[in-house]
């Protein structure tokens, strides 16, 4: 019993930073190279400005707005990594805790490396 709760808490770890991987895409980075913002009154200025770019020029706008979401993403989690680590704060899913640094790295380090494709440390090579 005990050998499933660390196993659900180590699966809860993962999900948790994976599930913050596959919601990294940010809409706004999409709107600069695809629609632009919605069509309303508020919006006007926003859309003659990206009309008024390069193909080059929003390609490089939309890859400040991903870093800048990828960034906010990170501060949440060297905040979180702090508070677990610092403060005794806990992440709970379904009763069970959330793993603490189950591969000796922050939840930010874990976070970037899945960002770019790494495999899961525990992971068969």
């Amino acid at each position: 019993m005990q050998e499933d709760k660390h196993s659900n808490s180590l699966q809860n770890y993962k999900d948790f930073i994976d599930g913050l991987v596959e919601i990294r895409p940010g809409v706004l980075s999409r709107w600069v190279l695809t629609t632009g913002w919605p069509k309303t009154e508020e919006n006007i200025k926003v859309n003659e400005f990206i009309g008024s770019l390069s193909e080059e020029q929003k390609q490089l706008l939309a890859q400040i707005i991903q870093q800048s979401r990828d960034s906010g993403i990170h501060d949440v989690l060297v905040y979180l990594n702090d508070e677990i680590n610092l403060n005794g704060m806990k992440l709970i899913k379904n009763d069970i805790e959330i793993a603490k640094e189950p591969f000796d790295s922050e939840m930010y380090f874990d976070w970037v490396c899945r960002r770019e494709g790494d495999p899961w440390p525990d992971s068969e090579k």
